[in-house]
């Protein structure tokens, strides 16, 4: 009896009342800015696309998957730019569809490039109640929870999101902090409310050039939310800019240390460039899963587009 009334709870936790997760964790978070700050957008000068997959703990069942695909560039009409970014996360039996569109407004000062924008866009998401596994649930062929309580149905959820970011871009230094989903706020899944709360993302890096072949690139990203604080520490150098090895350390405690990442990368073509990396687990799962993959393909235009309108037409009263 007492093993119906925790299974009650649990299912009712999660169905009830589900709170909303940080942005999906991306080991290369170095290498695609805009993809966690919106105000990012333009500021490689040029289209960029950029599209990964993530499989993070690998071989435990249930395990998060996450694709990406996201794009942004300069439009000087309005000084700034504009992009767009979708993605889509599968964890356990919660899977969620996201797209958003971003603008951001860019000036130049003294010593670098400021920039603020924001994203807005819709969340989509997907509970499946037929995914969960109970201790006599019976799943050859037709599932049978032989549970009282739960039910093979499925949830889903339609909701606003959004973020506001600020970015500054130097010639040795880059920073941005992000706040996402501020107020707070919540929309229906079945007869439960999603929340979705404050969400703070800082980001800094330092550019420094050993040689004429050699740049370095060491980089601080913190997350935080109303329970949670994570910290990445990483970096990464490139070779003539058609090679690149990176690390990552994701964690600085014994309760927060999740993994340590290997990260290469090189260009195809002119315009491409191919990076993968493997995270080496670290905390308590790591006897459970097989490391986390995450392959991601960047394309940059390497071309001005869309300098702006025709300058103003100027009458010469000579000509009259």
């Amino acid at each position: 009896m007492l093993r119906y009334v925790y299974m009650m709870v649990l299912i009712l936790a999660s169905i009830l009342i589900g709170n909303s997760q940080q942005w999906p964790v991306h080991s290369q978070y170095m290498l695609n800015k805009y993809r966690d700050n919106p105000a990012y957008g333009g500021l490689d000068r040029s289209l960029s696309v950029f599209t990964s997959y993530r499989d993070q703990y690998n071989s435990l069942n249930g395990n998060p998957k996450t694709l990406y695909l996201g794009a942004n560039l300069p439009f000087y009409i309005w000084n700034g730019a504009v992009g767009f970014s979708f993605y889509n996360q599968q964890a356990g039996i919660i899977s969620n569809n996201n797209i958003k569109v971003s603008y951001n407004y860019v000036a130049g000062t003294p010593v670098g490039f400021l920039s603020f924008g924001g994203r807005v866009g819709v969340d989509m998401v997907n509970f499946r109640s037929s995914g969960i596994i109970t201790p006599d649930g019976d799943y050859e062929g037709t599932i049978n929870h032989h549970d009282p309580y739960i039910e093979n149905n499925t949830f889903n959820g339609t909701g606003l999101s959004w973020e506001l970011g600020a970015y500054f871009y130097g010639s040795n230094i880059e920073a941005g902090l992000v706040l996402s989903d501020v107020p707070e706020h919540s929309y229906r899944i079945g007869s439960g409310q999603y929340v979705k709360s404050l969400a703070v993302g800082l980001f800094a890096q330092y550019k420094y050039q050993l040689s004429d072949d050699i740049n370095i690139r060491p980089s601080l990203f913190i997350r935080a939310d109303k329970a949670v604080l994570q910290t990445d520490i990483g970096g990464y150098a490139t070779f003539r800019n058609d090679i690149l090895l990176g690390f990552n350390l994701r964690g600085y405690s014994n309760n927060s240390l999740d993994a340590a990442s290997l990260i290469v990368g090189t260009n195809i073509g002119k315009k491409y460039f191919l990076t993968y990396s493997y995270d080496f687990g670290l905390s308590r799962l790591r006897s459970y899963h097989q490391g986390s993959h995450e392959i991601m393909l960047s394309y940059n235009l390497q071309k001005l587009i869309g300098l702006g309108l025709p300058p103003r037409i100027i009458y010469n009263p000579r000509d009259l």
